[in-house]
Formats: structure tokens, C-alpha cells, sequence
């Protein structure tokens, strides 16, 4: 028989506290574990619940336009804290379009996935004279936030969705080529001096100033300017001074323009004709700036007397006659010279901006068109027109290739956009030169 051995008290003691204190070790171990990784579960779930929410979100409160009507669209950003900063918008160029954005952002919170988010809220407007469906593309939005109400800023970059909206003709404007709607237009002018009679090399400066509802300085059709043979026509700076109230526009475009007096008899510079849509009476208005007649006066004859020839001008005389036999002597030279200096002076883009301008001038369309293609082969390959020159350029190839091209194309928009830019890029040339001279005093 095999003798079965109890086991004394002492030792069933022994081994139940044995059991005990690890069972009780574990379960601490296993709570400090749990412990420490609920910051990272936190972490997690947070950034779920903010993957849900979109951090821009676009909408436009009207799906229809008039051409040249104010058609008001908005971006939300989102964060789940306070916002750091100021939030920029890489607004697109789209041609015959003009955006701009409207005042100071409005913050609110709402409740986005059972949870508080704050939400700025921007506004846009759009302005187009392009008819047809038109598509916003997605707009890349920076802007800062943070996590509740402190904590370090957190850079976001996102883009905003498409938006697209229905711009409409009003109808009987088929013929019209610049067009805004407003309820309302207000058109003044003022000379100096008042216009009448003149004599040759007269000067009267003409100020145009234009006020419109729910418009932008901007966005007011630009002052035609043609004058007869005999005035020439110097196009002013162009200031815009809008102010808005409780979300109402009301914009101001004040433009210069000066005449030269070059011919005598009677001259008249035309009528100027402003139309635009009413949306509210759902018909064309107009103001006409009345014509203007010069009678100018030609000027006295005058009497050319014969230089006499004094021994002073011996001197002279002698040294230009040395000049001209070194010239034709070193004449290999001296046109070389000559060849070098005038590359330097006269290089292609500067040869082909004199061609578009005088182009422009003439209001000659296809050679407007050659000589921009000139002018664009000598720039670099990055180069982007501004929204004036874009546009202007648009307007030229639509007059050109478009199906139904206009009978006439004035370059008096083209010249002045490309003016300038040529002023704007000088301005830049000469920032830059300065900035790289070194300090007089490091």
C-alpha cells in the first residue's frame, strides 16, 4: 500500500498566501498598465472624432447670378479649440472673374459629432462677366488652432470643396460687353478748367467718379477713352474707395483722364454711355455723360529770323567737323559701337511692349495679339499676368477667336493694364537691387 501524505496546516497556509499575493500583483500591474495608456487612448479618440469633422467646409447662398452681380459665398473653418492667428486663403484666378473677400471673419461655436466646435466663418463675392456654369475650384485654406482653450497653436492646411453657380445673361445685353448689375448707379464728372475755347496745347483734366450698391470699387466698368484726331488722351492713376456697413456695399471707382490739345477747329470728344442691369425692375438703365466741343484757336505765325554767324561759333563748328572725319575714319568702330549700345538700350521685350503698345494705339487687334506673343516668349516660363492684365489679354482673344467676335476692339484696357505691370515690375527691379547693397554700417 502506498501511504498518502496530508499536508500539514502550516503549509496549505503557505502556499493560499502565495497564491494570494500574486494574484493581488498582477491586478496591480495590470491597472498601472491601463493607467498609463489612457492619455494615448485619449489621444486617439480625439483625433477619430476630428477626422470626422471636416476642417473647411464651403456653401454659397444663391446658385444663380446676374453677369456682373455680387454673388456672396462663404468658408467655415473648424477646429475643436480656440483659433491662433489669422487664417489666408490662396484665392484663384478665373477668367472674367473677380473675388474678393468681405470683411472680418464672424466666430460662433455649433455641435459637429456630439461634440462643441468653434467655427470662423469668411465671406467671399464672386463677380463674373463670363456667362454659363461657372466652378469655383477648391481654395487652399492656413490657418492655426489649438487644443480647447491653451496649448501650443497647431498648423492646418486643407482646401476648401468646388462650388459651382449659374451665371446668366440679362437679356437684350447680348451686344453690351462690360455689364454690372446694381440698383442703382450714380456717374459725375468735373473739369479742370471747364471745357471751351482753347488754344493749341491746351490741357483740361476730366475726373470720372462712379458709386454703385453691392459693388466694389473694382468691379465697375473701367472709363472708355476715346478722343478725336487732334486730343490726345493721357489715362490717370484709378482709385477704388468702398465702405461697408451691416454687409452693404457701396462702391466708389474715381478715374482721370487727361486731354491734350493738338489741333486747331472744332473737336468733340463723344458721349460716354453707362448701362447697367437693375435686378430689382429686371431691366437696362443708362446714364450718358454728354458730349464735349473744343473750338481752338490756331497759333500766331511766327517770324524765323536768320542765326548770324558770330566768331563763337567758329569754335564749335571746328570741332565738329574733327569728330565727324575721326567717325568716318574709325567708322568699323564706331558701328559697332553704335550696334552694341543700341542691343543694350533696346532689348526684345522692350522692343515688342513698344509694338503692343502701339498696337493698342491703333486699336489693330491682330497685331496686338502678334506682338503679346513676342512680349510673352521673352518672359520666364512662371510668368502670371495680374487679373487686369489677364483679363484684358481674355478680352482680346475672345475678340479675335471667340464665335460671335465684337465689330470693333478698343486697346485702351490692354494698354493700360500692361502699363502697369511694367510700372509694377520696375517698382520690384529697383526693391531689389536695394536690398542686396550691403549695410554701411554692420
Amino acid at each position: 500500500m502506498t501511504a498518502r501524505i496530508r499536508p500539514s496546516r502550516s503549509n496549505v497556509a503557505s502556499a493560499t498566501g502565495s497564491r494570494s499575493q500574486k494574484s493581488s500583483t498582477f491586478c496591480k500591474t495590470n491597472v498601472l498598465r491601463f493607467g498609463s495608456m489612457l492619455p494615448i487612448v485619449s489621444l486617439l479618440w480625439s483625433s477619430l472624432v476630428c477626422a470626422e469633422v471636416a476642417p473647411v467646409t464651403a456653401f454659397a447662398t444663391e446658385a444663380k447670378s446676374w453677369v456682373g452681380q455680387r454673388l456672396p459665398f462663404y468658408i467655415e473653418l473648424h477646429a475643436p479649440g480656440l483659433f491662433a492667428g489669422t487664417a489666408s486663403f490662396d484665392l484663384p484666378q478665373l477668367p472674367g472673374t473677380l473675388l474678393v473677400k468681405i470683411g472680418e471673419p464672424v466666430v460662433s461655436s455649433q455641435q459637429l459629432e456630439d461634440e462643441t466646435w468653434f467655427v470662423q466663418t469668411h465671406e467671399f463675392a464672386l463677380f463674373s462677366q463670363k456667362p454659363g456654369m461657372l466652378e469655383v475650384p477648391p481654395i487652399n485654406v492656413r490657418f492655426a488652432r489649438r487644443e480647447g482653450f491653451t496649448g501650443p497653436a497647431i498648423d492646418v492646411q486643407a482646401k476648401s470643396p468646388s462650388l459651382t453657380v449659374e451665371i446668366q445673361r440679362p437679356p437684350g445685353s447680348e451686344k453690351i460687353g462690360f455689364l454690372i448689375t446694381t440698383e442703382s448707379l450714380d456717374v459725375t464728372e468735373t473739369w479742370e478748367p471747364t471745357p471751351g475755347p482753347a488754344d493749341v496745347g491746351a490741357i483740361f483734366k476730366r475726373t470720372i467718379v462712379q458709386r454703385a450698391q453691392q459693388l466694389p470699387g473694382m468691379a465697375l466698368a473701367p472709363a472708355p477713352v476715346i478722343s478725336p484726331e487732334g486730343i490726345r488722351s493721357y489715362i490717370g492713376n484709378t482709385t477704388t474707395n468702398d465702405k461697408l456697413a451691416r454687409g452693404e456695399f457701396l462702391g466708389e471707382r474715381r478715374e482721370s483722364i487727361t486731354y491734350l490739345v493738338q489741333k486747331s477747329g472744332t473737336l468733340e470728344l463723344p458721349a460716354i454711355n453707362y448701362v447697367w442691369w437693375n435686378p430689382k425692375t429686371e431691366a437696362l438703365q443708362s446714364k450718358t455723360l454728354p458730349a464735349v466741343t473744343f473750338q481752338v484757336t490756331p497759333p500766331p505765325a511766327t517770324v524765323t529770323k536768320t542765326p548770324i554767324v558770330t566768331r563763337d561759333v567758329w569754335p564749335w563748328m571746328l570741332t565738329a567737323t574733327l569728330f565727324l572725319g575721326l567717325s568716318l575714319w574709325q567708322w568699323r568702330r564706331v558701328v559697332t559701337w553704335g550696334r552694341q549700345n543700341w542691343n543694350e538700350l533696346n532689348p526684345p521685350d522692350r522692343i515688342a511692349g513698344r509694338q503692343l503698345l502701339r498696337a493698342c494705339r491703333n486699336h489693330d487687334a491682330t497685331a496686338a495679339q502678334t506682338a503679346w506673343g513676342g512680349w510673352r516668349n521673352t518672359q520666364d516660363a512662371t510668368f502670371q499676368p495680374a487679373p487686369e492684365f489677364d483679363a484684358a489679354i481674355i478680352a482680346l482673344q475672345r475678340h479675335l477667336f471667340g464665335p460671335s467676335p465684337a465689330a470693333s476692339w478698343k486697346g485702351e484696357e490692354l494698354a493700360r493694364a500692361f502699363k502697369a505691370h511694367l510700372t509694377t515690375a520696375t517698382t520690384r527691379t529697383c526693391e531689389e537691387s536695394t536690398s542686396i547693397l550691403p549695410l554701411l554700417n554692420p
